[in-house]
C-alpha cells in the first residue's frame, strides 16, 4: 500500500526539531525526541526526512529568510547608507548568532560532524548570499562595489555570522561585536563623507 505524506505531519516534525534545536541544541537532540515531539514514530520521519540533517536545513531555511525578510523591512525606514550598512552587519553577525536562544550554532555543529566524504549542499549558503548581496549594493558606495562581486562581501558577513554563532554557542555574546561592527562600517566608508 502506497503511503501518503501527510503536510500536517512534516510541520509538526519541523516544529518539533526546531524546538528541540533550540533548547538543547543540534547534537543533543536525537530522531526519537523529535518525532516523539511530532507525535509520530522515528521510522514515519524517514518518510519526510533522510537525515537529522536534512531536518535542520528544513527547518533553517524559513528560519534565515524570515531574519533577512525582517531586515529588508528594517533597511526600507533607513535612509543613511552607513547606518544601513550598519544594520545589515549587525543583524548578521549579533542578532542571527543570538537569535531563538543561538538557534544558529545549531548549523554549525551540524555541519562539524560531517565527514569529508559525505555530501553537503552549499545552496542555503548561496542563496542567502545572493540575497545578502542585494540589500548590501542599496548601501555600498559605487566604488566599493567590488566587495560584491562573487558575493565576497556577503561571503565574508555570512562566515563572520559562523565565528559568532560559534562564540554565543560556548560564552554568550562578544562585548565587543557592536563595536567590530561600527569599525567595519567605518572602514568601509573611509573616505566617502
Amino acid at each position: 500500500m502506497v503511503q501518503i505524506k501527510k503536510e500536517s505531519v512534516r510541520k509538526a516534525t519541523l516544529n518539533s526539531a526546531f524546538e528541540l534545536f533550540r533548547k538543547q541544541g543540534y547534537t543533543n537532540t536525537t530522531l526519537n525526541q523529535i518525532a516523539e515531539g511530532a507525535g509520530i514514530t522515528t521510522t514515519n520521519i524517514y518518510r519526510y526526512f533522510d537525515s537529522k540533517f536534512d531536518i535542520l536545513f528544513a527547518v533553517s531555511d524559513p528560519w534565515l529568510n524570515a531574519i533577512l525578510d525582517e531586515l529588508e523591512s528594517q533597511l526600507n525606514i533607513i535612509d543613511d547608507p552607513q547606518e544601513q550598512l550598519s544594520l545589515i552587519i549587525g543583524t548578521m553577525w549579533i542578532t542571527l548568532p543570538e537569535k531563538d536562544n543561538g538557534f544558529h550554532y545549531n548549523l554549525i555543529q551540524a555541519i562539524s560532524t560531517l565527514k569529508p566524504d559525505e555530501e553537503y549542499s552549499r545552496s542555503l549558503l548561496m542563496k542567502l548570499e545572493a540575497r545578502l548581496t542585494k540589500l548590501l549594493i542599496r548601501c555600498l558606495p559605487e566604488k566599493k562595489h567590488f566587495l560584491l562581486l562573487d558575493d565576497k562581501l556577503a561571503h565574508m558577513l555570512m562566515m563572520g555570522s559562523d565565528g559568532f554563532a560559534i562564540g554565543y554557542g560556548l560564552i554568550g555574546r562578544s562585548r565587543r561585536s557592536k563595536a567590530i561592527v561600527e569599525d567595519l562600517c567605518d572602514v568601509i566608508f573611509e573616505n566617502d563623507r
